[in-house]
């Protein structure tokens, strides 16, 4: 997209100035994201705009709702709180020029602006304890800013998101189908998930029994996600608001396990995976630093298995597109995705292995 289009787009939001930069943000594998530079009575005002992904996020209206909605009330209990720069903490909107969330452009593609929080940087991975610990502090804060979120109810953007049986139940599916020919390649990945289908029922027993709250949770919670402070390296904001819909806490610090813990990226071998024990106390201990104050005891006792588990419905997903062709996770080489899926199974064994040593961290947190 060219500078004069860009400009077309701005136009409809409700700012005034001239465009004279436009960078495109690395990372996103699902919306597209520039940074943009506004020059206004000699003053550059710097702007988020990204455009939405419609085949990922169908109801984009209701998507927006949520994220206004979220997004103001976390402004408010921030500020209420006295927080120190409470407007750094969270994502703010720049209304359309029919004060609405964002705009749909002629060609049906849907936009949205957000004033750019500087000062900070991002991460997707995490190289020490004290990052591992921003990150469990930015999520808890997140959860715990959320736990008297009043309304109005909050749309389902991608429905049964971490509905691991759910997932187990695709990746059946996707074999029997077996659309690309890849299912002779894969037959001990789909023996372990077969093998670990147990613990897609844990977390839905829980809530059965009335022990799990629902909650208001980022269902995305990984490194990436999160915005650091350049000079103090505090978690400041969480971002990329999708998928914020009601679910469980663990969900969220489940997959902070997975995306902080691992001693290997998703796309190394899975010879060369293990759990760092280092990260994981320093996840759990900036986390409950926040969050402690409104888990369940439920909640606490299953925070290490719940790393096991959503790193499973992980592995799970990446193991669904390698057989249906790789339509939902974008990969760099054949096989992208069987080797993600191998990665993340190998993160499950080191995580049951461990699981006794996790959950003894957890408990002295």
């Amino acid at each position: 997209m060219n500078e004069g289009e860009l400009s077309e787009v701005l136009a409809g939001f409700a700012i005034e100035g001239q465009l004279v930069a436009a960078q495109r943000q690395a990372g996103g594998l699902i919306n597209t994201s520039r940074r943009i530079e506004i020059s206004h009575d000699d003053e550059l005002r710097p702007y988020l705009l990204q455009s939405l992904n419609t085949h990922v996020f169908q109801d984009v209206e209701g998507l927006m709702d949520n994220l206004a909605a979220v997004s103001a009330h976390l402004s408010t209990r921030f500020a209420a709180a006295g927080v120190q720069q409470s407007e750094r903490r969270c994502l703010t909107l720049v209304p359309s020029r029919q004060s609405q969330n964002g705009l749909v452009t002629v060609d049906g593609v849907p936009w949205r602006l957000f004033h750019f929080i500087e000062g900070t940087v991002s991460r997707t991975t995490v190289e020490n304890s004290r990052q591992a610990g921003a990150v469990g502090q930015a999520y808890g804060a997140f959860q715990r800013y959320l736990a008297d979120y009043p309304g109005p109810p909050l749309v389902l953007t991608i429905p049964h998101f971490h509905d691991t049986a759910l997932r187990f139940d695709a990746l059946q599916a996707s074999a029997r189908r077996d659309s690309c020919g890849r299912l002779e390649g894969c037959a001990p990945e789909l023996a372990f998930a077969a093998e670990q289908r147990r613990l897609a029922q844990v977390l839905p027993a829980l809530a059965q029994r009335g022990v799990l709250p629902e909650r208001v949770v980022h269902n995305d919670a990984k490194p990436a996600n999160v915005l650091f402070d350049e000079a103090t390296g505090e978690g400041m904001a969480v971002i990329d608001l999708d998928t914020v819909m009601p679910g469980s806490a663990l969900h969220d610090f489940g997959d902070m396990i997975r995306s902080c813990t691992s001693t290997a990226g998703e796309d190394r071998t899975a010879t060369e995976v293990d759990v760092d024990l280092d990260l994981f106390s320093g996840l759990v201990q900036g986390y409950l630093a926040e969050a402690g104050s409104i888990l369940t005891l439920a909640e606490r006792e299953h925070l290490a298995l719940a790393g096991v588990i959503i790193t499973y419905e992980q592995g799970l997903r990446f193991l669904t597109d390698h057989l249906d062709g790789d339509v939902y996770f974008s990969g760099v080489h054949p096989g992208h995705n069987l080797s993600r899926c191998r990665n993340q199974f190998a993160l499950v064994r080191a995580l049951m292995h461990r699981l006794p040593e996790l959950q003894d961290i957890a408990a002295k947190a």
